[in-house]
């Protein structure tokens, strides 16, 4: 291979890589901004129904008897696809209501109760196999604690895109980096010509393979200096041949008149 298609090559994978940072780089960027918006989403859900519950505690209702408890947390499991479920518990940690109505009346985890107790504030997070739990505390007028609400999470949910939006994205960077690396091969091929352009002019001149260039047509000229050169070297061997002859003939006329 010669140095120029090496070199067309490296720099045409160099700008494959560089297609290719760029894809990842944009991957990252668009899954922080799909991690930051699902945060973003789970904690105004989480709010919504904490107000709310707090509001019908306002009212003197306990927390077992908020009539819109029920709706308002299978409504927010319906519009939002991340979550997998929503809860709301007593202080004593039996459910009274759940977007799985099977398990109404049911204690909740011994995880879910050590969370709580060990939160440094309101709010408390557990993260389980295949899930992420995130609870906020209800409280009373009284600032007294009554109850809480915890989203169920898919714990994929914030951290990687969807696998469509990936093959979309491995595709395109793919089809980008060859088209890159085509266009930057002609591009450094093009330059790398015009470069060596004057070197392959003279490499033919001082090989006899080019036409010989006037003298004083371009002093500056590579060129024009390896044809000189060319023509030194030619009268160089021109007279050393010329000397030569001049010494064989001396030698032979010495011979001729040598006695016998």
């Amino acid at each position: 291979m010669s140095p120029a298609s090496r070199t067309v090559l490296a720099l045409s994978l160099l700008t494959l890589l560089g297609v290719v940072l760029s894809a990842l780089l944009i991957y990252g960027a668009l899954d922080r901004l799909r991690v930051r918006a699902v945060e973003a989403n789970t904690d105004f859900v989480l709010t919504e129904l904490r107000e709310a519950m707090e509001a019908s505690a306002t009212l003197g209702l306990a927390l077992r008897d908020v009539p819109v408890a029920q709706d308002l947390i299978e409504r927010a499991r319906l519009n939002s696809p991340d979550i997998l479920a929503v809860e709301v518990f007593d202080s004593a940690g039996l459910s009274l209501y759940n977007t799985d109505r099977g398990s109404i009346g049911e204690p909740v985890t011994g995880d879910w109760l050590e969370a709580i107790r060990l939160r440094d504030e309101r709010r408390w997070r557990l993260e389980q196999l295949g899930a992420i739990v995130i609870g906020d505390e209800i409280r009373n007028d009284f600032g007294e604690p009554i109850g809480h609400v915890a989203i169920t999470l898919s714990d994929s949910a914030g951290s990687s895109l969807d696998s469509e939006l990936l093959t979309t994205l491995t595709i395109r960077g793919v089809l980008f980096g060859l088209a890159g690396m085509l266009v930057a091969g002609l591009i450094v091929a093009a330059l790398f010509k015009t470069a060596t352009r004057d070197l392959r002019a003279v490499t033919r001149e001082l090989s006899g393979e080019g036409q010989a260039t006037a003298v004083g047509a371009n002093p500056d000229s590579l060129v024009q200096a390896a044809t000189q050169v060319r023509q030194t070297i030619a009268a160089t061997i021109s007279v050393v041949d010329g000397v030569a002859a001049e010494v064989r003939a001396l030698d032979k006329d010495e011979e001729s008149h040598a006695p016998s």
